[in-house]
């Protein structure tokens, strides 16, 4: 923000149609307006989107100062880049001082913000946000990193052996840690007993 409240750009890069939470608007403000400290002001965000709709965002100050400045900043998502055109913002400063019994608020100037449209060949499915191929790869991700859990479950509780735990027990095992419950070994067969072979 100008001295005179207006809003200039002064790094731009081109934020596209869709796009989510891989940028970040940073808003500048001097540490004081006249001889009033802006600190610990709030600032809102207030843009009209491409259908002539009102919105409103809060934005996070940074703890830490730019360059003497004060940072506010705004993370890009879905709700700014669902459509492309320009978008036409300003921000709201505001403070309430509960001692002098005083609501300060502050209007900076308009400017532009322009997401680029971005065609999209593979969209076959509506959605609100996201194009279809984005979201059928956040699908997948998900599915594989379940797929891997299950793998590393089963690793964990497969038998891959077997040991002697005594002169007359056997124990699966997986892992190198015993599973399951032990056997016992048969010294001897009568006549009237029947061998049974279990496969695995």
């Amino acid at each position: 923000m100008n001295k005179n409240k207006s809003l200039i750009a002064t790094v731009k890069t081109t934020i596209y149609q869709r796009e989510n939470m891989v940028d970040k608007i940073q808003f500048l403000f001097p540490r004081e307006y006249d001889d009033i400290s802006l600190n610990d002001f709030a600032a809102t965000l207030k843009y009209i989107d491409q259908g002539n709709v009102p919105h409103s965002e809060i934005l996070s100050k940074d703890e830490e100062l730019y360059k003497d400045y004060i940072c506010y900043t705004l993370p890009v998502d879905t709700s700014l880049t669902q459509f492309a055109g320009d978008l036409t913002v300003h921000i709201t400063l505001t403070r309430t001082d509960m001692e002098k019994r005083t609501k300060y608020v502050l209007h900076t100037g308009e400017i532009t913000i322009t997401i680029s449209p971005l065609q999209d060949w593979y969209k076959f499915v509506s959605d609100d946000s996201l194009e279809a191929i984005d979201q059928k790869m956040l699908e997948l991700e998900a599915k594989i990193e379940a797929t891997e859990k299950l793998a590393e479950i089963y690793d964990k509780k497969k038998a891959d052996n077997i040991r002697k735990i005594n002169d007359n027990e056997l124990q699966l095992v997986s892992n190198g840690s015993l599973i399951g419950d032990a056997v016992t070994i048969v010294d001897s067969i009568t006549e009237k007993e029947e061998i049974k072979v279990i496969e695995f």
